[in-house]
Formats: C-alpha cells, structure tokens, sequence
C-alpha cells in the first residue's frame, strides 16, 4: 500500500467515525423537566427511565434523578410518555 492510499483509508476512517459519533448525538433524548410549582426546570440528556425516576445527565451537575409524581416531562421531539417507554 502506497502513501496515498494510506492517508486515504485514515481520511475516510476518520469521516466514518465523525458520521457515526452524530448519529449516535441525534439518538440521544434531550428533554426538560419542570417541578409542579413551575420553580425549578431541568434540561438534560434522557439517560434512562426505571423505577419511576427519571435519570438525566444534565451539565454542570451530572447524572441526576427524579421521581416522576414531582415533575412534568417536555420533549421537543418524541413524547415523554413514549421516550420512557424505550428506555
């Protein structure tokens, strides 16, 4: 294999990999969740959904969780009803 044909195959392997790493980004579920009195709203990255909490990966504070009955779930691109259901 010649140089070219080196720096050819890492171009396009580097091309897959940025490919892929923004499919995966569009996967991820950003949604916002606001406490029932409307004084506290949380947006992060729908990390899961088990035993009735929600775990959001939000920036600056990290992994948190948050019991479903205090809060209400907004999605710009799916419903929350159906986003938990795939989690």
């Amino acid at each position: 294999m010649t140089m070219n044909q080196h720096v050819k195959t890492a171009l396009f392997s580097a091309i897959l990999a940025l490919g892929a790493g923004q499919a995966l980004a569009q996967e991820a579920s950003v949604i916002t969740l606001k406490s029932l009195d409307g004084k506290v709203v949380m947006t992060g990255e729908l990390q899961g959904f088990e035993a009735g909490y929600y775990n959001i990966l939000v920036a600056g504070l990290g992994l948190v969780s948050i019991d479903q009955d205090l809060v209400t779930c907004q999605s710009e691109g799916r419903d929350c009803a159906a986003l938990t259901g795939n989690s």
